[in-house]
């Protein structure tokens, strides 16, 4: 008996060799503890669950792996060691639909949120085939509007979340990447103004610096009351970006190389049937294409004058004509010497990985992009290192380590006369111009070098091309942009009890941005004599946050999160200008010794300082799993305004299917309404009267440089105002959100209303004060709207799934205060602009129209035409009616096919392009000739007989048909330039359709692809804006000439729009 006992003994002495009891508590993230969490020794069947306090214990062998789970959360991996009285907190899964990431960069579930978000689909903004983050959001949620400047590879573009919120500053959202503040300033100043405020390039924005396949999730907070503890940042709503962490287990590599092809979007339809001149002769120097009925020439060689010529560098010479011959049009010709067919090649490569108490992500991307318009170039280059270390149970240390290089080439457009669309569409069509550049011989033999050759200037006759050539402005000018970038993001988090965390974040974001304009001799306008500018600007950006979220069980049904934080921001800008105009020498070469005479160079100077630190404090509270109320406030403190400012907030939210309602139709129903206040920070340096330097008195008939008497100092023309406070948005809103048939149908309801008030503006002051201006809180705003998203999964089985989803929202904005301004001007310098009017939404078209009686028909005059305002009116409203989004996902088996389509109802848009381009004779809708039926008058009075062949159209204003011919279009009121215009017709439907993206994918898993240790591989096509549907004539009514800015609507000689075809190859091991 003693031998069987000890055998027995020995037995379970082996069996439970290093077998230690490991025992704990699990809790969600807030510290409060999860009940059924299951405990599991890696690959076994061993396992226990937590009790209804959280608690577990288990007997696990030193070195066994525990994988701790709950529904809804991220498993987390522990080492057995012996271990007892575990605090082991889990993580809410980001991946989950019902998971929101909130302002602060917690994770939250989305059924207990009383303020209204979207979350887009990352697979989505992959999927898009557009290279940047901005684009790629496009028709994805409700109440966000994407406008592009043009299809420039990497162009800015706008992102209005809820209408406009502002009017002087920037209507972008806060970007939120990682829990910390992004800068995504776009900046248009320095060299960008040679060719004057309309004129320049499109510069980036600085969100398009993320890789979009570094991107976990993407949150868009909407109201006032999700965003105030940002304060005065966050009045255009808040984006949140997250990117992506390791996962446990071996490494996981994946690469990616895409290619895609781009292709203009739509063209404006030209005539080549009319030649240069006007009055229907031929005129070899004329601006318009007025001239000659091309068809009715003689046909043969043109009769060409002796003396001066043109030596072209490739080698053809071209004289002065003396009688036009040639039948010969080159309008496409001229086209494809400029557009082709752009491509992009882009690679990214990830690894990631970890252990129970460590991840890494890394990723390498590249992308290196041409755009339909030759010589305009986009490199990209991004590098990212996420890593996070458990240092113990209560101690975790992440960083988050990005770097990006931007190298652009971008092309010169709009009110511009070196920009390429001004020179391209003005050309008449029997102008060949791919001859560009070359020698000029004047009759006496002399010779001029590397002379530009225009329509204006045939021979190269002029150093001053009056319009670019459009290759002379591809391929001689330069407008480059070249940014460092890098971002770093530290965090330490402390959880010294289940109920309490502690963390620290801070983030230091530099990036240093070189911009080139070069212009060589023989451009066109005040650049003739040659121009180089180089610009250095400096961004220095640093956050430091230390937050202290705590959990209560306040009573049985009463659960309270509580959260403290401090934050503190600086950011610095500095921009270092440096310009040489007028060279010495006609080389193309960028030096400064192209001139080093004093009065040929200058230097500008700018700089910008704020600082701000805020307060803020968070309560949640949790009533029997059916009430979420919470209350926030930021208490702020800024360099840029007096004193302090707080911004309180409110949300509550009701799960009524828990008690309430009972169906089984519906499977979940949420009643919510929020309430908040958010700001719009006062710009830098504008408390004190500044002095300003490098001023000129022009007034003089000897116009007067302070520069050229050795500089000097006067007070500035905007008096400072101490008394500044931030704008202040006031938000409330309600909805509602329904899940039915087991959440197989989905739909979410809001309606907002807010009021800005104290809006910052300038205003003009009385001369007898000393000053022109005065900054101040002049202003108010208000927007009301509503928004609908509606998703429904159709089918779900292992072999075929389909599910869709649209979204609809419509904004109702006004302007009602500008402090007695009659309006103010959001595009200075172009003849219909987008304003800012009491009474009327914000970016109204404002231009000189047509008079109108009371009953609205036209007040013509004796001819029967209509007769211009004596002063500009409000033209039209650019603001849509509404827009929607509707996007499809199919699977059967290994295929997946995607798509999205965005439509915008209702508004205005000014192609003013195609308004000038009357006067200038070159599209289409100037080409018609026809054989009168009867006798029609013109515009200038003439009667027309019968049976005339005229080139014109004809119309009927309300007085019976008249002609409109070349005295309409060009010399009247019908086409050109200033404010003596009738452009009430020059306003079109701006209702556009888009195909955003349609996407067809195929993984293969095949054992011949796994036996090479693969996990699979994915192939797949994507189309971009395939279909474009709209009613302005070759122009993309979503395109904007004033780039990223308040101003919409407004479109002259703008860089076209893009479709694009994208393939791409996904390797995953």
């Amino acid at each position: 008996m003693k031998n069987i006992l000890s055998s027995v003994f020995l037995v379970f002495t082996l069996l439970s060799y290093g077998q230690n009891s490991v025992s704990g508590v699990v809790s969600d993230e807030n510290g409060v503890p999860l009940p059924g969490a299951n405990v599991i020794i890696e690959n076994t069947n061993t396992g226990v669950s937590t009790d209804f306090d959280g608690n577990f214990e288990i007997n696990a062998a030193q070195g066994d792996v525990l994988a701790i789970s709950y529904i809804g959360y991220t498993t987390q991996f522990i080492t057995a060691n012996g271990q007892m009285g575990l605090n082991i907190s889990l993580q809410l899964d980001n991946e989950l639909e019902e998971v929101v990431v909130t302002a602060l960069g917690f994770a939250a579930i989305r059924d207990q949120q009383g303020s209204t978000s979207s979350v887009i689909d990352t697979d989505d903004v992959i999927r898009s085939a557009e290279p940047t983050v901005v684009n790629a959001l496009s028709g994805k949620a409700s109440g966000v509007r994407i406008t592009r400047s043009n299809g420039d590879p990497g162009a800015g573009s706008t992102i209005r979340i809820r209408g406009a919120n502002t009017i002087d500053g920037s209507i972008q959202p806060l970007i939120i990447v990682d829990g910390v503040p992004l800068d995504n300033t776009t900046s248009y100043a320095g060299g960008n103004n040679i060719t004057g405020g309309n004129g320049g390039v499109t510069q980036g924005s600085r969100l398009n610096d993320i890789n979009p396949s570094d991107i976990e999730s993407v949150n868009v907070l909407k109201g006032a009351s999700a965003a105030s503890l940002y304060g005065s940042k966050a009045a255009n709503g808040v984006v949140v970006i997250t990117t992506k962490r390791g996962q446990r287990g071996k490494a996981k590599i994946s690469f990616k190389s895409s290619y895609s092809f781009d292709d203009i979007s739509e063209r404006i339809p030209m005539q080549s049937t009319w030649g240069q001149g006007r009055s229907g002769v031929y005129g070899e120097t004329r601006a318009e294409s007025w001239g000659d009925y091309i068809p009715g020439r003689a046909g043969g060689q043109d009769a060409f004058k002796s003396g001066a010529y043109f030596l072209a560098d490739s080698g053809r010479t071209y004289q002065a004509v003396d009688s036009k011959n040639s039948k010969d049009t080159f309008v496409e010709e001229n086209f494809n010497s400029v557009f082709g067919t752009g491509n992009a090649l882009q690679n990214d490569l990830t690894i990631s990985g970890g252990n129970e108490n460590s991840n890494y992500f890394f990723s390498l991307g590249h992308l290196d992009q041409d755009g339909v318009i030759k010589n305009a170039t986009y490199e990209r280059t991004n590098a990212r290192l996420n890593y996070e270390a458990k240092l113990n149970d209560k101690i975790t240390l992440s960083s988050k380590m990005a770097y990006t290089y931007t190298n652009s080439n971008r092309i010169q457009q709009s009110s511009n006369v070196s920009g390429l669309m001004l020179g391209l569409l003005r050309t008449p069509p029997d102008f060949d111009g791919r001859d560009y550049k070359g020698t000029y011989v004047s009759s006496s033999g002399a010779e001029y070098i590397n002379r530009g050759r225009s329509y204006r200037k045939s021979i190269g006759q002029s150093s001053n091309q009056s319009y670019t050539n459009p290759l002379w402005t591809v391929n001689e000018q330069e407008s480059s942009t070249r940014v460092n970038r890098i971002s770093v993001t530290p965090q330490l988090t402390i959880k010294p009890t289940n109920w309490l965390q502690i963390i620290t974040r801070g983030n230091l974001d530099v990036a240093d941005d070189k911009r080139t304009y070069f212009f060589p001799i023989g451009d066109a306008s005040s650049r003739a004599n040659g121009q180089y500018q180089e610009d250095a600007l400096d961004i220095r950006n640093s956050a430091l946050d230390v937050i202290g979220k705590a959990n209560f069980q306040l009573s049985d049904e009463v659960n309270l999160t509580a959260t403290v934080g401090w934050s503190y921001n600086d950011r610095k800008y500095s921009r270092l200008s440096g310009n040489i105009t007028g060279f010495l020498v006609n080389s193309s070469k960028r030096t400064t010794a192209l001139n080093t005479s004093s009065e040929a160079s200058t230097f500008d100077g700018f700089k910008t300082f704020r600082r701000s630190n805020r307060g803020y404090g968070i309560l949640n509270f949790d009533i029997s799993d059916q009430l979420f109320i919470n209350l926030s406030g930021a208490q702020e403190a800024s360099s840029t305004i007096n004193g302090t400012f707080f911004y309180p907030a409110a949300d509550a939210a009701w799960v009524i299917t828990e008690d309430v309602v009972q169906s089984n139709i519906m499977s979940f129903a949420k009643l919510r309404g929020s309430w908040g206040q958010v700001g719009v920070q006062p710009s830098a340096h504008k408390f004190e009267t500044l002095a300003e330097g490098g001023f000129g008195y022009s007034t003089y008939s000897d116009p007067l440089d302070s520069n050229l008497f050795g500089g000097g100092f006067r007070l500035d023309n905007n008096l400072g105002n101490p008394n500044l406070e931030p704008e202040i948005k006031t938000e409330w809103e309600i909805g509602g959100d329904f899940r039915f048939f087991d959440d197989k149908v989905s739909l979410s309801m809001t309606y907002y209303d807010n009021i800005i008030e104290g809006i910052l503006l300038d205003v003009s002051l009385s001369p007898s004060t000393g000053f022109s201006t005065q900054y101040g809180n002049y202003g108010e705003m208000t927007n009301n709207g509503i928004e609908i998203d509606l998703g429904v999964d159709i089918i779900n089985t292992n072999d075929f799934s389909l599910s869709g989803a649209i979204n609809w929202s419509t904004n109702e904005n006004e302007v009602t205060d500008l402090y007695g301004t009659e309006s103010i001007n959001l595009s200075p310098g172009a003849s219909v602009s987008s304003r800012a009017v009491v009474g009327y939404p914000l970016g109204v078209l404002y231009g000189t129209g047509s008079k109108t009686k009371a009953d609205g028909s036209f007040d013509l005059n004796s001819n029967g035409f209509p007769q211009i305002t004596s002063s500009p009116i409000v033209l039209g409203d650019p603001n849509p009616d509404w827009r929607g989004g509707f996007s499809l996902n199919m699977r059967y088996k290994k295929f997946r096919l995607n798509a999205v389509l965005e439509h915008s109802q209702g508004g205005e848009f000014s192609p003013r392009t195609l308004w000038v381009l009357r006067r200038f004779g070159t599209t289409q809708e100037t080409a018609n000739r026809l054989t009168l039926s009867q006798d029609l008058v013109n515009y200038r009075g003439n009667t027309i007989s019968a049976g005339t062949t005229v080139r014109g159209n004809v119309q009927d204003f309300g007085g019976g048909p008249v002609l409109l011919d070349e005295n309409w279009y060009r010399t009247g009121i019908g086409g050109g330039f200033g404010d003596n215009q009738a452009y009430n017709f020059s306003i079109a439907d701006a209702t556009w359709t888009k195909l955003r993206d349609l996407s067809l994918s195929y993984v293969i898993d095949t054992p011949a692809v796994t036996n090479l240790g693969l996990s699979d591989v994915i192939l797949t096509f994507t189309g971009r804006d395939l279909i474009n549907i709209n009613k302005v004539d070759g122009i993309d009514p979503e395109i904007n000439t004033k780039g990223v800015s308040v101003a919409q609507g407004v479109e002259y000689f703008t860089n076209p729009q893009t479709k694009g075809y994208l393939f791409s190859l996904t390797i995953n091991y």
